[in-house]
């Protein structure tokens, strides 16, 4: 019962890593765009 917890628990952390990662992209285009428009 342990392990099968512990696997869902790494593949729920996997997911929010993906997300993270998923979020920052745009995030970062976002942010580098809103810099050379600035200048």
């Amino acid at each position: 019962m342990s392990n099968a917890l512990y696997l869902a628990t790494s593949i729920s952390d996997t997911q929010v890593y993906i997300a993270l990662v998923v979020a920052l992209i745009p995030g970062v285009l976002a942010w580098r765009l809103a810099t050379e428009l600035y200048k």
